[in-house]
């Protein structure tokens, strides 16, 4: 079950995170103002918070039935990193500071290359750490 709820958390991400990649893609290639492929990304954007909601509980079910309990792993630093760049961007939805959505961005940046990294190594600071 915990396999399953991994693949749908990484569906969340892409999910999420496609209002970003999609809107960067089509400024570097495309250049498309199709107004369909605009209200997808407008609808994307309106997904964006609620599906971010679902996935913070969705990694700690996961991870609760892979471990069984907390404990230092790829996983849980993916997981605080997901969680500053919620945090971070909730404060922005509030104050508006473009430097606090290039903080959002970063975040989710980080936040998703180390769900790469708890993907394809998901034992990597017990191995490197002896943890």
């Amino acid at each position: 079950m915990y396999k399953i709820l991994g693949l749908i958390n990484l569906a969340l991400v892409v999910i999420i995170t496609s209002p970003f990649w999609l809107r960067t893609l089509n400024k570097w290639t495309f250049k498309t103002k199709d107004k369909h492929f605009l209200d997808t990304v407008k609808f994307l954007r309106k997904l964006h918070k609620p599906l971010a909601i679902v996935l913070a509980l969705n990694i700690l079910w996961h991870a609760y039935l892979a471990l069984g309990t907390i404990r230092l792993h790829t996983g849980l630093l993916a997981y605080i990193s997901f969680l500053l760049t919620v945090t971070v961007g909730g404060i922005y939805y509030k104050k508006k500071g473009k430097l606090l959505f290039k903080v959002h961005k970063t975040l989710a940046l980080v936040s998703v290359l180390l769900v790469i990294i708890h993907l394809l190594w998901p034992e990597a600071i017990w191995q490197i750490f002896g943890i």
